[in-house]
């Protein structure tokens, strides 16, 4: 038996004393144990979850390596898909610009024989009308529409002035008067022929014409989508000769070609053109759409063909022409 101080301890108190500190410090290690375990599970989940987010962001730069390469091939494909495309519209627009700039055929074989015509109003001396015309005989005889020849009164206009010029740059001069020789109101076509020089001075023994021989099957030989060409002096062009060019865009009847080609005031009674510079038609009236499109009509080939057979045997003849 151990004294302590003045106090005595009981063996049986010392032994559970000494197994209450047993238990303690086994339970504290136990706790030790355990909370040590907790951690290193926490920090072994903690791992997988950092090697998992890292192989997700591993898959997932994966993946947008492949977006932005297929991006890049799909960006590369539509740039390359557009080059070709610039590539194609500039060609295009060079044979456009090199077939306007150009024609399949000699016009200054023709100008000479297309004229200005200006027919004076019948009512208002002040009010007049321009048109084109072509020359067909060398005695001066000029195909032209008719409607150019109608005052506002409705009347007749029996006498118009011609101009020639052989040189595109410049305006016919107006040197000579002309009369109606025939008319076909419906086919809108006219013949007028040359009567008098307004320089007091003798008309020249022949005038430069177009040889209309074919024209009715040269016309009827005109497939949709076919080139025209035209020629005239259409009022908004400076009165300087006009050419424009198009595509035959449908018929109508035997009497009518329909065209893209630009019509104008002032064109109207000219003359059109196949592509090898064969006469096929006179121009009559441009048609505007609701929308700002316009379409040409031209007198067929045909029509004209018809016209002048009849004034040859003396049809449709105005009353006191030759």
């Amino acid at each position: 038996m151990r004294i302590f101080g003045k106090y005595e301890l009981d063996p049986t108190f010392h032994f559970h004393l000494r197994c209450a500190a047993w238990i303690t410090f086994v339970a504290a290690i136990v706790t030790l144990v355990g909370a040590m375990y907790f951690r290193f599970d926490r920090y072994d989940r903690l791992i997988d979850e950092t090697r998992a987010g890292a192989a997700d962001n591993a898959r997932l730069q994966a993946q947008l390596s492949r977006l932005r390469s297929q991006d890049a091939a799909e960006r590369a494909l539509v740039e390359d898909r557009l080059r070709t495309l610039s590539e194609q519209q500039t060609a295009a627009d060079a044979v456009s610009k090199n077939a306007a700039s150009r024609s399949p055929f000699s016009i200054a074989t023709v100008l000479p024989s297309l004229t200005e015509i200006v027919c004076i109003d019948n009512k208002h001396a002040d009010t007049y009308y321009t048109g084109s015309g072509t020359v067909f005989s060398k005695e001066g005889l000029i195909l032209t529409n008719h409607h150019l020849l109608v005052s506002q009164n409705g009347s007749l206009i029996k006498l118009c002035g011609v101009g020639f010029t052989s040189d595109a740059r410049i305006a016919p001069r107006i040197q000579y008067a002309a009369q109606v020789e025939a008319l076909d109101e419906a086919g809108d076509l006219a013949v007028l022929r040359i009567t008098e020089n307004l320089d007091k001075k003798p008309l020249p023994a022949s005038f430069p014409a177009l040889d209309l021989t074919g024209i009715k099957e040269a016309s009827l030989g005109l497939g949709i989508g076919d080139p025209v060409f035209i020629g005239g002096y259409p009022g908004i062009g400076a009165e300087t000769f006009t050419f424009t060019q198009g595509v035959v865009s449908g018929r109508v009847g035997s009497q009518l070609i329909k065209t893209s080609a630009l019509i104008d005031s002032g064109t109207s009674g000219g003359a059109v053109f196949d592509a090898s510079g064969q006469y096929v038609g006179v121009p009559t009236a441009a048609a505007k759409g609701d929308i700002g499109g316009s379409l040409g009509f031209l007198i067929s080939g045909e029509a004209v063909d018809n016209f002048l057979h009849s004034y040859y045997n003396g049809l449709n003849r105005v009353p006191g022409s030759r």
